[in-house]
């Protein structure tokens, strides 16, 4: 955003935003979704139109969005996350031309209930993929 290289951006989940990051979003048109307002923002979110008039739209999803009831496998655990269907149901409604992405923030490491957070990440790599090849 700063740039010039984006159009839009849109951050989903955040829980411990300062105010200096607040601030900075607003400087740069990023348009900020905490989970404290989820419930208020879920329609929209899950109804998403993006990237009118441009070449194409970059999902990128952090892993460590999601409560770690269902990622535990991140850097970075905080509770209050995003549910996993509220992640699948953005996506998969998701109305754009989507030509790349990525998942990221998956830390083996520390995935400790039974490849879980793994498990997750596949999932979202996949439907991630699909919305690309559409």
């Amino acid at each position: 955003m700063e740039g010039g290289y984006a159009r839009r951006l849109l951050q989903v989940g955040l829980r411990s935003i300062t105010k200096e990051g607040r601030e900075q979003g607003k400087r740069f048109g990023v348009e900020q979704y905490e989970m404290r307002t989820f419930s208020r923002d879920r329609e929209k979110l899950e109804n998403l139109k993006l990237g009118e008039g441009v070449k194409g739209v970059y999902v990128d999803v952090d892993v460590d969005c999601l409560d770690p009831a269902f990622a535990p496998g991140v850097s970075h655990i905080e509770p209050g996350g995003l549910l996993f269907r509220d992640v699948l149901n953005i996506l998969q409604n998701l109305q754009g031309d989507v030509v790349a992405g990525d998942v990221v923030e998956f830390n083996p490491q520390r995935d400790t209930v039974d490849g879980m957070t793994a498990m997750v990440a596949a999932k979202l790599v996949r439907e991630l993929s699909a919305k690309i090849s559409k």
